[in-house]
C-alpha cells in the first residue's frame, strides 16, 4: 500500500444504504475493505480439449483394433473405401495430435492419449497464450498474495488491454483513481507458480483456471550478448506484466458464501453484481475479513461516532457495548438516549451505523440503543 494513497471510509448513511440495497441477499455481516490488487499478465501453457467428430472417433476406434501393425498404416485401412487423400488427412491429424504414433520398431500404436480420447470423446491440444491472473496483496497481514477469481478480470486475448478496457464501466473510474506503482508493491512470481502446483480441489474452490499447466518465463540464452543473459527479442511474449491498483470493496457474508462488490469511491455506489463470490474456505484468501474487531476497537468506534454529536463524554464512557450479529447493542444512560431523541438522531430509529477495526478492513455494525 502506498503511503501517498489516502484511504477514505464511508459514513453512517452510506452503510445504511448498502445494507438496505443488499438485504435481498440475506447478509449476516457487512465489511468494507481497501484491497491492493495485482493484475498479472503472463504467458502460460494451456491444454484445450476438443470433441472428436464422428469420423475421427470412428477412425481412431478402427485403427485401435488394427494396431500395432507394421508398414504403412493407410494400407491396413484400404477396405474403408475412403478417398486416400481424405483418409491420409485424418491419419495425419490423429498422429499430429499424439493419438497415434509409429514406434522405434516401425509398428503403429494407439497412444495412451488416444485411448483416453476414445473413452472421453475428446482430444487435447497444447497452446501458448497470455492470460490475466488477479491476486490480492496480503503483505500487510504477513502473508503472500492469494489468487482471487474477480469477475471480468481474465481476458483471454494475447493483446494487451488498454487501461480499464477489460473492466465493466462501473469499475473503470475506480481503477484510474486507485492505480499504483508496481515498484512500491512488487509481486512474487512464486505466488503464481504455487497456484499451478495446487490440488484440483483447491483450484475449483478458488476458480483458478484448471487448463493452465505451466508458466512460461523468459529463458536464459547462452548465445546472447553475454553468457546467461536474456534474449529479449525471442522472449518478449514471456515478459510478466503486473498492474497494481487500490480498490475499495464491500463484502457481505451470507450463510454459505462471501460476496464482494466493487465500490465507486466518488459517490459510494455499488456495482450491480458481485465482483467476487467465494464459498467455504474463503478465509484463506482474505483472513482479515474473518477477524472480529476487539472490544477496545468497538469502544473507539462508538466514541468516534458520538464525538461530533456533542454527547457528554461521561455518558458516552458509561455505555456498555455488546456485539450481536450485525448490530452493536449500546446500553446507554437514559439521559444520553433522551439527548439523541431530542436531536432526532438516526440511532433512535436504528438507522445509524459505524465502522470498527484497523488496517485495510473495517466491520460495519448497526447501532441499537438500550437503556441501562
Amino acid at each position: 500500500m502506498s503511503a501517498a494513497f489516502v484511504l477514505s471510509w464511508p459514513g453512517s448513511r452510506v452503510l445504511l444504504g448498502w445494507w438496505r440495497e443488499l438485504a435481498h441477499r440475506r447478509p449476516q455481516q457487512l465489511r468494507f475493505s481497501h484491497l491492493l490488487i495485482h493484475r498479472v499478465e503472463a504467458l502460460v501453457r494451456v491444454r484445450k480439449f476438443h470433441p472428436l467428430d464422428r469420423w475421427q472417433r470412428a477412425l481412431l476406434h478402427l485403427a485401435g483394433t488394427r494396431v500395432p501393425c507394421s508398414g504403412e498404416l493407410l494400407g491396413s485401412l484400404t477396405d474403408l473405401q475412403m478417398d486416400p487423400q481424405l483418409l491420409g488427412q485424418f491419419v495425419r491429424e490423429l498422429t499430429g495430435s499424439g493419438l497415434l504414433y509409429q514406434n522405434g520398431a516401425g509398428l503403429w500404436q494407439i497412444t495412451p492419449a488416444g485411448c483416453h480420447a476414445l473413452q472421453t470423446g475428446a482430444m487435447s491440444t497444447i497452446i501458448e497464450e497470455r492470460r490475466m491472473f488477479t491476486f490480492v496483496d496480503n503483505s500487510a497481514l504477513g502473508r503472500p498474495p492469494h489468487f482471487l477469481p474477480l469477475s471480468g478480470e481474465h481476458p483471454r486475448s494475447g493483446r494487451r488491454p488498454r487501461s480499464g478496457e477489460h473492466l465493466p464501466p462501473e469499475q473503470r473510474q475506480s481503477q484510474r483513481a486507485g492505480a499504483l506503482c508496481s515498484e512500491d508493491c512488487p509481486f512474487e512470481i512464486a505466488s503464481l507458480e504455487a497456484c499451478l502446483r495446487q490440488t484440483l480441489e483447491w483450484k475449483k474452490r478458488f476458480r483458478f483456471p484448471t487448463d493452465v499447466e505451466a508458466l512460461l518465463l523468459p529463458q536464459f540464452h547462452a548465445g546472447a550478448a553475454s553468457v546467461g543473459s536474456i534474449d529479449w527479442g525471442a522472449n518478449w511474449r514471456r515478459v510478466l506484466l503486473d498492474v497494481v491498483e487500490q480498490r475499495p470493496f464491500v463484502f457481505i457474508q451470507t450463510a454459505s458464501r462471501l460476496l464482494g462488490f466493487a465500490v465507486h469511491p466518488e459517490d459510494w455506489t455499488l456495482g450491480s453484481e458481485p465482483l467476487l463470490t467465494l464459498a467455504d474456505g474463503w478465509e484463506e484468501a482474505l483472513p482479515d475479513l474473518a477477524a472480529e474487531p476487539s472490544p477496545p476497537m468497538w469502544r473507539q468506534a462508538w466514541q468516534s461516532w458520538a464525538q461530533p454529536r456533542s454527547l457528554p463524554s461521561t455518558e458516552v464512557e458509561a455505555c456498555q457495548l455488546e456485539r450481536v450479529d450485525h448490530r452493536l447493542l449500546v446500553h446507554a444512560p437514559p439521559r444520553l438516549i433522551d439527548r439523541l431523541r431530542a436531536a432526532r438522531s438516526d440511532a433512535v430509529k436504528q438507522e445509524a451505523w459505524l465502522l470498527a477495526g484497523e488496517g485495510r478492513t473495517r466491520t460495519a455494525a448497526q447501532i441499537e440503543l438500550h437503556p441501562l
